[in-house]
């Protein structure tokens, strides 16, 4: 297995299927798209891979239409959730750093891949989550915390879009809520 820059965690390889002339399934092309899922920093906390993303639901997969948007994605990253569509994302998150507390406007699904880390919301309650576990986020405000002092942290989530939600009857929407007012992702 490769290990990523930090010296931690592996290289996230991501395979995508399609089908040859014959209507066999095949792995696209690495030409087309890069079997190894490029990384960006996330400032001092980590670094963060886009998977796959995909414009709306259902999937438009002829013609390798939803590869092609996603080719574009890479260069133009769609933002932390499409409103219509979909998103893959690996989050790695350095020791003792935290994701600062934010709200989608998405329904989440969250797993730990590697490491240990504690999940906080805004009420202040918190779950430790440890490899394996999954959390879902129903459009909730929340923050990821990696306590180890010497252990990266891995979460794979999915992004799904969800009908306009009402929280205390205000329609919710994505924020952020810095203490230095940089945003990560």
């Amino acid at each position: 297995m490769t290990k990523k820059e930090n010296g931690k965690l592996p290289v996230v390889h991501r395979y995508i299927t399609t089908h040859n002339e014959d209507g066999e399934a095949i792995f696209l092309s690495p030409s087309q798209i890069p079997e190894c899922a490029p990384n960006r920093s996330a400032g001092d906390d980590g670094e963060v891979a886009l998977l796959y993303a995909t414009p709306k639901v259902p999937v438009d997969a002829n013609n390798e239409a939803d590869v092609a948007v996603y080719d574009s994605y890479l260069h133009t990253p769609p933002g932390l959730t499409p409103p219509q569509g979909t998103v893959l994302r690996v989050v790695d998150i350095c020791p003792e750093k935290e994701i600062p507390m934010h709200r989608t406007v998405s329904f989440d699904y969250g797993a730990v891949l590697e490491g240990e880390v504690e999940l906080m919301l805004d009420s202040g309650q918190s779950r430790m989550m440890r490899r394996g576990d999954v959390s879902v986020q129903r459009g909730t405000s929340h923050s990821y915390r990696n306590r180890s002092a010497t252990e990266w942290c891995r979460l794979l989530f999915v992004f799904l879009p969800m009908e306009q939600l009402m929280v205390a009857g205000r329609p919710a929407r994505e924020e952020w809520y810095y203490e230095h007012g940089e945003e990560h992702y």
